[in-house]
Formats: C-alpha cells, sequence, structure tokens
C-alpha cells in the first residue's frame, strides 16, 4: 500500500458525497500517475447508464494525455468497480487498483473476478496485465456515504445485511 492511498481514496468519498448531493447514486473515482491527480469523476448514471464515475475517470485520462494505455497509473474509487468498470479497467491496462467499499453482489473482483483474471492479459492489445488490487481501505468513512443513499448492499458487512431481510418477519 502507497502512502498516498488514503489521501487519495478520501477525495474518492468526497466525489461520492458530492454526486449524492447532485442526485446521483455516491461513487466517485481517480486516475492517478506518479502521485499526480490526472483525472476524477463522480457519477453520472442518472442521466446515462454507463457513465459510472470509473469509466468518466478512465476516459478523462485518455483524453488529457492522448492514449488509453494507462500502464504505471492507479484507479482509485470509493467502491469496487462493477463489471462494466472492472474491464474497462483492464482494457486501459491500470497498473493498481485501490477501493473502500467491497460490493460482494456486483463486484468486478469480489463476485467477478475479472481484475485478478489472469487469462485476459494473454489478449493484447486489448486487456493489460492483472493489477494490483487494494481493497477495504477506508471502509468504514465510504461507508457512511452510502448509509445516507440507502444502498445497504455495500461493504463487508452488507452479506450479513442481505441474509437479515431474507428472514421471514415474525
Amino acid at each position: 500500500m502507497s502512502e498516498m492511498d488514503p489521501q487519495f481514496i478520501k477525495r474518492c468519498i468526497e466525489l461520492s458525497s458530492q454526486s449524492m448531493d447532485q442526485g446521483d447514486a455516491p461513487f466517485g473515482s481517480l486516475v492517478v500517475m506518479e502521485g499526480e491527480i490526472i483525472s476524477e469523476s463522480a457519477n453520472n448514471a442518472a442521466q446515462k447508464v454507463s457513465d459510472h464515475a470509473e469509466v468518466i475517470a478512465l476516459h478523462r485520462a485518455h483524453e488529457k494525455l492522448g492514449h488509453s494505455n494507462l500502464n504505471g497509473a492507479t484507479l482509485y474509487t470509493n467502491c469496487e468497480p462493477c463489471p462494466m468498470c472492472a474491464f474497462m479497467t483492464r482494457e486501459y491496462k491500470i497498473s493498481r487498483l485501490v477501493y473502500a467499499l467491497p460490493s460482494p453482489f456486483m463486484g468486478g473482483h469480489s463476485k467477478w473476478n475479472i481484475m485478478e483474471d489472469t487469462e485476459l492479459q494473454h489478449f493484447p492489445p486489448f486487456f493489460g496485465d492483472v493489477p494490483e488490487v487494494v481493497g477495504g481501505l477506508l471502509e468504514e468513512e465510504a461507508k457512511a456515504v452510502f448509509k445516507r443513499s440507502g444502498l445497504w448492499m455495500f461493504g463487508g458487512d452488507s452479506r450479513a445485511e442481505f441474509e437479515e431481510r431474507l428472514r421471514p418477519k415474525r
């Protein structure tokens, strides 16, 4: 883990809160290279379903750098990327992924292991190598924003909450 990881995750959490304040789901992402934020984004999926914070941040990094090879970059996000975002992360050849909240029902790392799928790297130039993945950083801080949104299905404790919801009420 990098000493700057918590600082960048805190920025993602701020972006997720801003996203919620703007009427969208609480997601925020950054692309960082050599300690510098290249791009950042809140979610915009309420306007366009594919405009997840990770996808927008990756596209903005591409636009800024003029190419789609983000090898050497880290994608920071307040929540584990979904499968769509995980594939985009691999296609942009991100070297590291750092996230706060796990997504056990929809995650592209914990539910569908796209992030660590070694077979993808055998299809150059489409996919990059398996990135380093760091999950659960500042999870409780990120979870506080999700609690405000009513999205209970994110975080390490969400499986227990799901099982509780399934229990018959007496």
